[in-house]
């Protein structure tokens, strides 16, 4: 699920005569994605095959511009059976039948272009008048002044600044970057000159009217154009709802002899035999080679990570739950065939994380009204993207509250701890939510130990809580890359570049699960084990008792080993794959097998203490608004006064406001931060390609 599917590179050799049959035997098994033989038995193509398949794209596109145009569903219907077995000669027929309704609507579809063509220029010139559509003067009678030239031009700071320079006057207003403004200077002055010298376009409309007049004019026509082409796009609508069938069945069709075309457009041919090669799913492999044992002689081999000069495609069998949110990964970009899909990580990972740094109930309630909707307005708008980025807001919202709820929070210290908290003394009343609250006091004292609000104490165990979980992650991020890579079947790679990671990544989990060998005395334990750590490397301070500082020294030694077999394995590579000198090796290894990877080690399990600062920063933010509001209410006895004072009510809402919208986003990027440059690092580079299998869209004999 979350690990790429195994796919093998299929090298497929058929005579011409059962080439045909070859094809469409691997366009029902679907998992087969044709690509250019490696060792060709020829330079020879099917040269028809490859002209085709530039028409069929084509035709395809006009077909999907007529279908929404025509608000026809864009989807692939019919059924594709023919006597012939020729697929050429089938893409042949359907190309043609393809023109047929490409000329039935050609006159309709240009008058519609036409019409948006003019329209959207027409609305340049509209944009250009509108800071001017008020002005009633006609430019005729402007420019021709007697002692003065004048220009009317939208300016931005650094010309109008120039201007000023050169003895222009400028009357100008701000709307957005830009300046509309009108320009004087004497005749004779080089007035236009300066404007061309500058790049600033002079304002002028059709027979220098005035811009009101013209900007009246350009309205008149794009609400003509409007009602025209409404009228147009009514007419193609009902033309073409009657040859929906017809329209989608070709459509389907082409779909289907595109991919044919694909695979052939790759084949390479000889007298008597035609080579076919690509990669397929290893689970399909059996069902290959049975469907073409009578007519085909089919081998295949493992693609390998080191020598080979291209990537082999990705596929990731996803749950459909889950699978939208593949998109926020490929922003960092689409996993590789060695990699790891982060999806899955992502959903679990991500959501705990920002919950963790975002720890309040109310603000999590309102962030979760705002993700759902922006899902909302994503559909509407039919953007994919808003829709999966607002999943992960949704799923980062519920943890958030889950959060808050243990943390006691609800939009800052006062609904719930009241003025008790917020004074920390327990003469004064607690909130309104104190009784009724999920998490009881007795609870929340027993958890309060490790939550960063505590004071020093708790300050302390969070950041080592913070870094367990760091070094977890770490860890499982490694581990995947072995699995990954031993599924895969190449072993080199693992044994020179993903088990070193794993090694180098494996004491910091050590370190930080000693506490659990006294759970009691969990925060002692480690700070024993990292003072003998401290001890072992610079000699100052204490030895740790007994075997802790034994387990210290051999943490430290196991970094050096695993540092030192990684930079011997990035020389075995240089050297075997990349053929750089023994010198070069020898350097370039150290610099990205040891010291690299040394400081990535120590910066990337450090990193993850920015959970600690963000649910710190997020509490104090809270507390200190609410602190103004108390002081705006004159530092009353009473939680009521704050509640009903309308100055401590603005504070307290602009606090949160303040919190929910900026301090969430940047909790959202470094979460974000978190996943892409520390975890995914470990396994994942972002630089592969889709497995893209050839397939039926219709139905085949």
């Amino acid at each position: 699920m979350i690990l790429p599917e195994t796919v093998v590179r299929a090298e497929i050799i058929t005579t011409k005569d059962n080439v045909n049959e070859v094809v469409s035997k691997l366009l029902k098994l679907g998992t087969f994605e044709p690509d250019d033989p490696k060792v060709p038995i020829s330079q020879n193509r099917l040269e028809d095959a490859r002209r085709i398949l530039g028409e069929i794209n084509d035709k395809i596109a006009r077909l999907i511009l007529l279908m929404e145009a025509s608000e026809i569903a864009v989807e692939p219907k019919g059924n594709l059976k023919q006597d012939k077995q020729d697929w050429i000669e089938i893409a042949r027929i359907y190309t043609s039948e393809a023109s047929k309704i490409e000329e039935k609507y050609r006159e309709l579809l240009e008058e519609i272009q036409k019409l948006k063509s003019e329209r959207d220029s027409l609305k340049l010139k509209l944009d250009e008048l509108e800071p001017f559509k008020d002005v009633d003067i006609d430019l005729k009678k402007i420019y021709a002044n007697t002692y003065f030239d004048v220009a009317l031009a939208i300016l931005n700071r650094q010309q109008i600044e120039e201007l000023k320079k050169r003895g222009f006057e400028v009357i100008s207003y701000q709307s957005n970057n830009f300046y509309p403004s009108l320009i004087i200077g004497l005749k004779g002055t080089g007035l236009n000159e300066t404007l061309k010298e500058l790049g600033i376009k002079r304002l002028e409309t059709q027979d220098l009217v005035s811009p009101s007049q013209q900007y009246k004019t350009i309205m008149d026509r794009i609400n003509y154009i409007d009602g025209v082409l409404g009228a147009k796009r009514k007419e193609l609508r009902e033309k073409a709802n009657e040859d929906k069938e017809w329209i989608q069945s070709t459509y389907g069709k082409l779909l289907t002899l595109r991919d044919s075309m694909l695979v052939l457009s790759k084949a390479k041919i000889s007298d008597y035999f035609i080579q076919i090669e690509g990669y397929v799913l290893e689970k399909s492999t059996k069902q290959l080679t049975n469907s073409l044992k009578d007519s085909a002689v089919v081998v295949y081999e493992y693609p390998k990570r080191f020598g080979e000069q291209e990537e082999p495609p990705t596929y990731v069998n996803l749950p459909k739950s889950i699978r939208p949110l593949e998109s926020i990964i490929e922003l960092y970009g689409t996993p590789s065939y060695w990699e790891i899909s982060p999806t899955l990580f992502l959903i679990i990972t991500f959501p705990l994380i920002f919950g963790l740094m975002f720890p309040d109930l109310g603000n999590a309630i309102i962030l979760l009204i705002f993700a759902v909707w922006f899902h909302n307005y994503g559909k509407k708008r039919n953007s994919e993207s808003i829709r999966y980025l607002s999943l992960v807001l949704i799923y980062s919202s519920i943890i958030a509250a889950i959060t808050g709820i243990l943390a006691r929070e609800f939009f800052g210290p006062l609904a719930v701890g009241g003025l008790r908290e917020l004074l920390n003394n327990p003469s004064y009343p607690v909130g309104p939510l104190y009784n009724i609250w999920p998490i009881s006091e007795s609870v929340y004292e027993k958890i309060a130990p490790i939550l960063p609000t505590s004071g020093e104490t708790g300050i302390v165990n969070t950041i080592i809580i913070s870094l367990l979980l760091g070094s977890i992650l770490l860890f499982v991020s490694s581990i995947l890359g072995v699995i990954n890579t031993i599924k895969k079947k190449d072993y080199e790679y693992l044994v020179l570049d993903r088990l070193p990671l794993l090694l180098i990544y494996t004491p910091p989990l050590i370190v930080f699960s000693y506490g659990f060998t006294n759970i009691s005395n969990y925060t002692l334990q480690i700070q024993e084990l990292l003072g003998g750590i401290e001890y072992f490397i610079f000699h100052s301070g204490s030895p740790a008792p007994g075997t802790t500082q034994i387990l210290a020294t051999s943490l430290v030694i196991w970094v050096e080993l695993a540092l030192i077999y990684n930079w011997i394995g990035k020389i075995i590579i240089l050297r075997k794959h990349e053929k750089v000198s023994i010198g070069n090796a020898i350097v370039t290894g150290f610099i990205e097998g040891a010291f690299e990877a040394g400081i990535l080690l120590l910066s990337n399990v450090i990193s993850f203490i920015r959970i600690l600062i963000f649910a710190i920063a997020h509490y104090y933010i809270l507390f200190a608004f609410s602190f103004m509001g108390y002081l705006a209410a004159g530092s009353p006895n009473s939680l009521l006064a704050v509640f009903i004072n309308p100055a401590s009510i603005a504070i307290i809402i602009v606090g949160n406001l303040l919190a929910i919208a900026l301090e969430g986003l940047v909790v959202f990027i470094q979460d974000m931060r978190l996943h892409f440059y520390e975890m995914f690092s470990k396994f994942y580079e972002g630089r592969g390609r889709k497995f893209n299998p050839v397939k039926t869209y219709v139905e085949l004999p």
